[in-house]
């Protein structure tokens, strides 16, 4: 626990998530910028000078020798997180570490128990997943207005052209849609299964996929996960890197529907169809904060003994497990070449 404010974070690798990152701590009076780290010195000095960070490092390890650093940000490559989740928390600095939180379950694990081990807080970072307008769809579904839940759409499509070389399709760096984007719609029909039903999240307890993975990169391109959860509930997950489709995630109940227009890059507009009414209820949800500003309040407000409130869709890390391990079960279904940890 830290009583003390600000919470001094240090950004580890200074890519383009990071930019997002460190403009949000100036949404979040509670936290402050302390030292950004790069293998790049030139690289880290220029972000540093744009978001006003106290001390620049040439190397992560550096700045893990900092005592002025609270808690660390970590924005490298999938891959690598799990590497760099050990040092930091060897080194005593509390967690966030973007999405997806490691490579597979069993990585997932290990980070916890390292964490553990070292008593440092560790949580992965998925923005929308903190954001008032998940809240509210959630409290919508809670709600009863469109009856009980039936099925779940979700989708996150972007078509990203042909980059074998790239972060997003290269199989070295973590490349693929399922863990950068997938993630996100298997965590929100995990989250609206469980809640449907007076859980904080749920488990699939049947999964189905289908995919088509790159020729060259051997990566998955675009998938698609047809599950079943507790209650009958159904739901769809889609996601691609080469093809464009309609953003959007889909309640539908016995009663209406509940479409959320931009779920991932929050806000957007939340729309309310109940059957035999010919208009819709919209719900604009108004930009307060920058999207990443909730996600850092709530890791500061975990640090400072304040758990995540119960009626909360914040990421805990029992959530996090389960949705590495639905998502190790998706790759092994469309027969990504690794060894999944989805039993157990």
């Amino acid at each position: 626990m830290i009583k003390k404010l600000p919470i001094r974070w240090g950004i580890l690798a200074c890519g383009n998530i990071a930019h997002q990152f460190a403009a949000a701590l100036k949404d979040c009076p509670d936290s402050v910028l302390q030292a950004v780290s790069s293998r790049d010195f030139e690289r880290a000095k220029v972000f540093a000078d744009e978001h006003g960070a106290a001390a620049v490092y040439d190397s992560y390890e550096a700045m893990l020798a900092d005592s002025e650093v609270d808690a660390v940000y970590i924005a490298t490559l999938h891959p690598f997180h799990l590497e760099w989740i050990a040092y930091c928390v060897q080194a005593g600095k509390h967690v966030l570490c973007e999405k997806p939180l490691t490579m597979n379950l069993r990585e997932a694990k290990q980070a916890k128990k390292l964490a553990d081990e070292n008593r440092c807080l560790l949580r992965e970072a998925f923005m929308y997943r903190h954001h008032p307008q998940t809240q509210r769809v959630v409290d919508l579904v809670t709600s009863g207005v469109i009856g009980k839940v039936r099925m779940i759409e979700a989708n996150f499509c972007y078509n990203s052209g042909e980059q074998p070389e790239s972060r997003i399709q290269a199989k070295s760096l973590g490349g693929g849609g399922i863990l950068d984007i997938g993630c996100y719609t298997m965590s929100f029909c995990r989250l609206i299964a469980g809640r449907a039903q007076g859980r904080l999240f749920a488990e699939p307890l049947e999964l189905k996929a289908v995919g088509h993975l790159d020729t060259q990169t051997k990566t998955d391109m675009w998938t698609t996960a047809a599950m079943r959860f507790e209650g009958d509930i159904l739901a769809q997950a889609t996601c691609a890197l080469r093809m464009n489709h309609e953003n959007v995630a889909v309640v539908l109940g016995e009663k209406g529907r509940i479409t959320v227009e931009l779920p991932w890059h929050c806000p957007g507009t939340i729309r309310v169809e109940l059957d035999g009414q010919q208009s819709a209820q919209e719900i604009a949800m108004p930009k307060q904060r920058h999207l990443f500003a909730y996600e850092i309040e709530s890791f500061t407000n975990e640090l400072r003994g304040r758990p995540i409130a119960a009626t909360e869709v914040a990421m805990r890390f029992d959530d996090t497990l389960g949705n590495m391990k639905a998502l190790d079960w998706w790759r092994q279904e469309i027969g990504l070449a690794y060894k999944a940890d989805r039993i157990g």
